[in-house]
């Protein structure tokens, strides 16, 4: 009788990712200078590598603290080019259906049902509430942010 037990969930140090990150941002930065590309371009392209790199960590890493940087680098993304909102929930969208079928979210979840008093669910890979969830922690954001600063520029206005 061979019974798989649940693996541990694969552990990521954020440090690593965030130093990572980092001097990615800063070659980046680096050379978008060098290259006299205008800072209103250069910004919000930072800020969708970062989101594009933590996006990555939170499907593939299941690592929700990832995810809501992600976010925050969505953010920081539609805030600095207005109208892009509609492209950020596209991508998130995108990045939250992924979720749906990692292997890394079913690992953890059945890493933490081991772990509960609930029996380990027999189910489909495919799991809608993790999408959802997803979708919220990415989405988020930078909705947030554009209702904002759409609020702002209203007052602004009256």
């Amino acid at each position: 009788m061979s019974t798989l037990a649940p693996r541990e969930p694969v552990r990521l140090p954020m440090a690593v990712v965030l130093v990572l990150l980092l001097a990615g941002l800063a070659v980046a930065a680096g050379a978008g200078l060098l290259a006299d590309v205008p800072t209103r371009l250069l910004w919000p392209g930072l800020c969708v590598l970062a989101a594009l790199a933590l996006g990555a960590v939170f499907v593939l890493g299941a690592i929700t603290v990832a995810g809501f940087a992600a976010g925050a680098a969505t953010a920081g993304a539609v805030a600095l080019e207005p109208g892009s909102l509609p492209v950020a929930l596209a991508g998130t969208a995108v990045a939250a259906l992924l979720c749906g079928v990692a292997p890394a979210w079913a690992r953890v979840e059945a890493w933490q049902a081991t772990r509960s008093s609930a029996p380990p669910a027999a189910g489909p890979r495919w799991r809608t509430d993790r999408v959802v969830a997803a979708f919220l922690v990415l989405a988020f954001p930078p909705v947030f942010v554009t209702g904002a600063i759409a609020f702002v520029s209203w007052t602004a206005t009256r």
